[in-house]
């Protein structure tokens, strides 16, 4: 079925048409001994028997009048789009942290998120629409959060790298097949569970994201970004596409109906916008805000992986929020951990322990899978706090109470070293090249956009002319090679000239490796510092 780069508006329940099946099985019987039945509104025919239940055979035919739907993420390359505003980051905040919602009346629960200058997002359950599912409103929103917290969040994901695809994704919904979704996020990945299954659970997942509601109280600059009525962000839709099993095994054989395919419609809310608004953005009138997504994220096993996975998802839709990617533990664990979590390991030391054990191994996870580099503050982050995996060999193969007697002077760690270290260690995450570097060259442009825009249509044309023959001068010219030979010509180490750039040694590093571009500001500033 060719599939379009662009959904769009396709009814699905209309009934096919013996021209629309397409036999995917079929077995030749005498025609004495044919019975056929018909549903055409279901895409069905099936063949049979009726004296002889041994001969009964499945013929099943597909329906072919699905609507058109968009690629699987990542066919054609590693890294997408992806919507990165203040209503996705928040989004997904809210579905990693159930705990975290109040409650704002019996049984109606709220999640804030609070970003200074009065602007704040709420979120709700909206489940009681008569177009839902029967699951979503029977269920208690607190159950339904702590259900699928995680997994929901996974699916916001793949929902706001394809609104990131449409041009206008409040007009235009998008239209995804179950059995592409299941591949993308790999739900029940085992042979534990068949087809049907899995689609089933992908529906009832779609149902639940499409249940997330919000108000938005959003100025930026001279601009009202505020959604005052609380709508949904993801307005979802589902079809399923029904056949029916005949069980081989019994005379009176009665059809069991298991799904062959669902399709999701999915039509971005209000938010888009203001927030994933390319047009509006360039008139100054909205925001356009959006980052990059790698394929490793939704490899990585969400359920024995969980924190691994809720650290994945917000430092790549924080990415560009917060472009040098430092963080202190605190803030990071804060952002993707319900509160209690927090306050039980300050109060429960074994607690504690396996809180820090377990963030240690999810960065581990992120190194490995999403090839994720991770610095750690030499000043607040000493040897005897880091993750053993971090530390050079000869530290590493002590025992632990040997290696803190080596690093601290004492085979026990410091009394409330949770809160007094910990809590305030610094890291800092440099995502793969490949996304770094197409991040540093989006933003280049739209700096360069942003002065574009200041000046005269005829004076803007010439500075940009002016401007990309400097660039390609200045990028040609200023290769890790000559950075290093500069560098070295200076005695500086990399340390030393990472200090003075403000960056980390790894950026040094990176950078005369030939793999991460320098961004104009830091040419200037190179090129000033090291006398070229």
């Amino acid at each position: 079925m060719p599939r379009s780069k662009r959904a769009k508006s396709t009814h699905l329940t209309s009934p096919a048409t013996p021209e629309q099946l397409e036999i995917t099985e079929v077995e030749v019987l005498p025609p004495d001994e044919i019975v056929v039945s018909s549903s055409f509104a279901e895409g069905i025919v099936v063949a049979t028997t009726p004296k002889t239940p041994q001969s009964v055979r499945k013929q099943i035919r597909k329906p072919r009048n699905l609507p058109r739907t968009e690629p699987p993420l990542f066919t054609n390359k590693p890294i997408e789009m992806i919507a990165t505003s203040a209503p996705i980051i928040s989004a997904t905040q809210a579905f990693l942290k159930p705990p975290d919602w109040s409650e704002y009346s019996q049984n109606r629960l709220y999640f804030q998120r609070h970003f200074g200058k009065g602007r704040y997002i709420e979120f709700s359950v909206l489940n009681n629409h008569k177009d839902q599912a029967e699951f979503v409103t029977s269920q208690a929103e607190r159950e339904i959060l702590a259900q699928y917290g995680v997994m929901a969040a996974r699916l916001h994901a793949v929902f706001a790298t394809y609104a990131a695809l449409q041009s206008e994704p409040w007009k235009e919904p998008f239209y995804l097949r179950g059995t592409d979704l299941i591949k993308t996020l790999k739900i029940h990945n085992s042979n534990k569970f068949n087809k049907s299954q899995k689609l089933k659970a992908i529906a009832e997942l779609a149902w639940v994201v499409g249940t997330l509601g919000a108000i938005i109280h959003w100025f930026e600059g001279d601009l009202d970004l505020c959604v005052r009525e609380r709508s949904l962000l993801w307005i979802v839709s589902i079809q399923e596409y029904i056949q029916p099993n005949l069980d081989e095994s019994t005379e009176d054989a009665e059809p069991r109906e298991s799904i062959d395919e669902v399709v999701i419609r999915v039509q971005p809310g209000l938010w888009t916008q203001n927030f994933l608004n390319r047009q509006g953005a360039q008139q100054r009138k909205a925001l356009y805000q959006y980052g990059l997504i790698p394929r490793q994220v939704f490899d990585i096993d969400p359920h024995r992986r969980k924190l691994a996975t809720s650290m994945a998802l917000y430092l790549i839709q924080n990415s560009r929020a917060r472009p040098n990617g430092t963080y202190t533990i605190q803030s990071l664990i804060e952002s993707i951990l319900p509160m209690n979590d927090i306050d039980k390991a300050l109060n429960d030391r074994r607690y504690a322990w396996k809180l820090r054990e377990s963030i240690d191994n999810a960065l581990l996870t992120l190194k490995d899978s999403l090839r994720v580099e991770i610095d750690f503050d030499q000043t607040t982050y000493p040897l005897w706090l880091r993750p053993v995996w971090s530390l050079p060999d000869e530290l590493a193969t002590l025992d632990t109470k040997e290696r803190n007697q080596r690093l601290l002077g004492s085979k026990c760690l410091p009394d409330n070293y949770l809160s007094r270290y910990w809590f305030g260690a610094k890291l800092t995450f440099h995502l793969p090249s490949e996304i770094q570097d197409c991040l540093d060259e989006m933003e280049a442009r739209r700096i360069e956009k942003t002065k574009l825009l200041s000046n005269s249509r005829i004076d803007s044309i010439g500075h940009s002319a002016d401007a990309t023959l400097l660039n390609l001068t200045i990028s040609a010219a200023l290769t890790g090679e000559v950075i290093k030979t500069a560098r070295q010509s200076l005695n500086w180490t990399q340390a030393d000239l990472a200090a003075k750039m403000g960056k980390s040694v790894s950026w040094v590093k990176l950078v005369e490796s030939d793999r991460r571009r320098v961004v104009e500001k830091d040419q200037e500033v190179l090129h000033s510092l090291l006398n070229l």
